[in-house]
């Protein structure tokens, strides 16, 4: 049969909307991979419960199946499909469907991608509320409102917000070289981050984008700038407000003579030479596609959901 995209409403386990037919469908699926390949062992009942051995389960199919094993099912993410692929080539899933498999809806994710999705207008709306209206803040470096270019992209996340570290439910991802991180980690390593989100969840629509001469980043999007003389050093990260002329206008900290933050405007050129830091030439590397993003890390944003 064909395999569907998805067939869950929402997502399942440690931290998801856990809808109670999604868990029974979740527990069932389940139930039907052999121990060897991951399934649920001992079975799970099928009561659209998700306890702790329902959640289990899910951590133990992933870990068995090359998923990252953080015990929950995202509607349209790699541990749903790998368990749909799975059953799929087992020859149990269409007995398992039913209908289903017609039915299904989309994956999880924004509405009406583009400029003006739900998820792009509350981040700018949000990054903007942290800057003076015009001009930067005050200098100095410190908690006294004074942020890091990195710092800033996740300052606006905890503002949004989104659901914390530590609390069920937040979105984490592994990154080599740095551990566990969130989306309102101090960081500046935005690009590892959406890579790390790329392989690890395999969304539809990758979270990386690089710059390729003709692309161009959204309002919203969390823009990276690399040094001119060497373009593989970073430079730069913040966000993006308007990139669709030759005057590109961001949302940054880590400006001045502190850790200061406002809004900006760069010169930007057709080959992705730009106005970096203090003046100085950098070169636009890629930026992180928020929209993408918020499709895989949609449980995280209840204001959103």
């Amino acid at each position: 049969m064909a395999v569907p995209a998805s067939v869950l409403k929402g997502s399942v386990g440690f931290g998801g909307r856990n809808q109670r037919s999604d868990v029974q469908l979740v527990q069932a699926l389940l139930n039907a991979v052999p121990a060897s390949r991951g399934g649920a062992a001992p079975g799970l009942a099928t009561d659209g419960i998700c306890g702790s051995m329902t959640n289990g389960a899910i951590k133990r199919f992933q870990a068995a199946n090359q998923c990252y094993a953080d015990s929950r099912i995202d509607a349209g993410g790699k541990t749903e499909r790998t368990l749909l692929d799975l059953l799929d080539q087992l020859g149990k899933l269409l007995a398992l469907l039913g209908g289903a498999a017609t039915s299904a809806p989309a994956p999880t994710g924004p509405t009406t991608p583009g400029p003006n999705s739900p998820v792009r207008r509350k981040y700018v709306q949000t990054a903007r509320m942290l800057v003076p209206p015009t001009g930067l803040t005050t200098g100095g470096s410190g908690p006294s409102g004074a942020t890091g270019c990195g710092e800033f992209p996740g300052r606006v996340f905890t503002k949004l917000p989104v659901i914390p570290p530590g609390q069920p439910g937040a979105f984490k991802v592994h990154v080599s070289g740095a551990g566990t991180m969130y989306l309102t980690s101090p960081t500046t390593w935005w690009e590892q981050l959406a890579q790390a989100v790329d392989k690890q969840y395999a969304p539809a629509k990758k979270c990386w984008v690089p710059f390729g001469g003709g692309n161009r980043p959204l309002p919203g999007d969390i823009y990276l700038l690399a040094q001119y003389d060497k373009p593989a050093q970073f430079q730069h990260v913040g966000v993006i407000l308007d990139a669709s002329g030759s005057e590109w206008s961001t949302c940054d900290g880590g400006q001045g003579n502190g850790w200061q933050s406002g809004a900006v405007k760069r010169q930007f050129q057709s080959d992705g030479v730009i106005t970096g830091e203090f003046g100085n030439k950098a070169r636009v590397k890629g930026w992180v596609d928020l929209d993408n993003l918020y499709a895989v890390a949609q449980a995280s944003f209840p204001a959103l959901s």
